[in-house]
């Protein structure tokens, strides 16, 4: 009697074993207490991607700088040349702030001889449209600076434009 009554026991515990088994997970929801089974989850939206276009920008750049002359014979001297500029494009609606340039030029001169040199300035801008920021760029080109040296140093000054390229998205 007990095999039997055991037997019965188990049979009836794989039974409901296999009905769960059989039930979908919508179902077994049903199974869960109420409060529980409330929890939604939010729905997120994906933001709409926004066009944009590669914009050039550009500027016109003048750079001065002062360097000492070693001896009278002339020397290998260094200058660093500075000067500010500010970029834009072609509509004039993107636009930088003025920016910061330095670059050093480094040359061999002799006394009584014109000074001719080319530097190759690389500016990091950041660009506005509207009085909102767009982004930010680095813009490079080439600037040939000139000049005459005194008894024992020499100013150079030059001018030139500097480009480069931003992605901006178009306003909506």
């Amino acid at each position: 009697m007990k095999k039997i009554l055991l037997a019965l026991i188990f049979g009836l515990g794989c039974a409901q074993a296999a009905k769960a088994a059989e039930l979908s997970f919508t179902d077994q929801l049903g199974l869960i207490p109420a409060a529980a089974a409330e929890v939604k989850n939010p729905e997120i939206a994906a933001a709409p991607a926004k066009a944009g276009r590669y914009v050039q920008v550009s500027g016109y750049v003048t750079l001065n700088g002062n360097g000492w002359v070693s001896g009278p014979n002339g020397g290998f001297t260094s200058v660093t040349l500075n000067g500010w500029a500010s970029f834009r494009d072609g509509s004039g609606q993107i636009t930088s702030n003025n920016s910061y340039i330095s670059v050093p030029a480094s040359m061999w001169i002799y006394p009584n001889q014109s000074v001719f040199q080319t530097v190759w300035p690389n500016v990091y801008a950041t660009f506005y449209r509207n009085g909102k920021i767009v982004g930010s760029t680095s813009l490079n080109g080439s600037v040939s600076v000139n000049g005459w040296p005194g008894s024992n140093f020499v100013t150079l000054s030059g001018s030139g434009y500097l480009s480069g390229s931003i992605y901006v998205e178009d306003e909506q």
